[in-house]
């Protein structure tokens, strides 16, 4: 039985969920059908919530809690590539396997204990079929527009030095998924130096490092296992210039190579002066 505080907390997140989809041109009748027929169902933090390859034809809204979303890169490697929060949309199938089946291709692992809203794609592909084609065109469009808009934003991040690139992601997740407090902005999820390096193409010992750069600089702090992005951190990133970004940055010497201490997800990274010099 769904408790005041949970009914209050869900409505919260179908909210964002409808200005989220409202951006995709979705008509509100069908958001509301489909958020009517959601099934709602909770992991603990670590537990495997869409697995690569699977054909399960379910996609989820995450309604409290934290996901990490991971792309697989082969011989069991894989690495971080998005830490989703409430009210966003993870598990959509995203290519066709040998067997013409829709396919998932990235995977997802519970950062916290959080619930998922599950959604049919087939449920989903039956509601879109009944609408006349100028709102089919219209949603094609946004959709455009979306991914545009997310294949940009990884072609700047990779075009950039590594301080750069932590800058725009702790950026990102700020306004995702931070709380604005006395002193500036908390995120709240427990994020690790291990995620941040997946998440920027880079060794944990290297992010470590920027992370002290920053913390000395005043743009950040810690408190407790959180990061506070401090008042005066410059959330104007993605408009400077690949040539003033990169004397921010205090350069690692050409061909030096990072290994990861045991337990950490298995890959090599080979810091570089190139900015986009990575290698898993």
């Amino acid at each position: 039985m769904k408790t005041n505080s949970t009914r209050q907390r869900e409505e919260e997140v179908f909210t964002i969920l409808r200005t989220s989809l409202s951006r995709l041109n979705l008509p509100m009748d069908l958001v509301e059908e489909l958020i009517e027929r959601h099934i709602a169902v909770a992991f603990e933090k670590g537990a495997l919530v869409f697995c690569e390859g699977n054909t399960d034809g379910m996609l989820a809204c995450i309604l409290s809690g934290y996901v990490n979303v991971y792309c697989p890169v082969g011989d069991g490697d894989r690495t971080l590539v998005r830490m989703a929060g409430p009210g966003e949309i993870i598990g959509y199938p995203d290519y066709v396997d040998e067997k013409g089946r829709h396919a998932r291709l990235f995977e997802a692992q519970a950062a916290s204990k959080c619930t998922l809203a599950l959604f049919s794609c087939g449920h989903v592909a039956r509601l879109l079929a009944g609408l006349p084609a100028d709102a089919l065109i219209s949603i094609l469009a946004a959709l455009n527009t979306f991914w545009s808009e997310n294949l940009r934003f990884f072609t700047i991040l990779l075009n950039l030095p590594f301080l750069d690139r932590l800058t725009i992601v702790l950026s990102d997740l700020a306004k995702r998924a931070g709380a604005r407090d006395s002193e500036g902005i908390l995120l709240i999820p427990e994020i690790g130096h291990d995620d941040l390096a997946e998440m920027i193409g880079c060794s944990r010992p290297l992010v470590s490092r920027l992370i002290a750069q920053m913390i000395e600089s005043g743009l950040l702090m810690r408190r407790g296992k959180h990061y506070v992005l401090l008042k005066n951190w410059d959330f104007n990133q993605n408009n400077r210039r690949p040539q003033q970004a990169n004397r921010r940055l205090q350069a690692v010497p050409p061909g030096r190579s990072f290994t990861f201490a045991p337990g950490s997800p298995k890959r090599r990274v080979v810091a570089s002066s190139h900015p986009v010099m990575a290698e898993r």
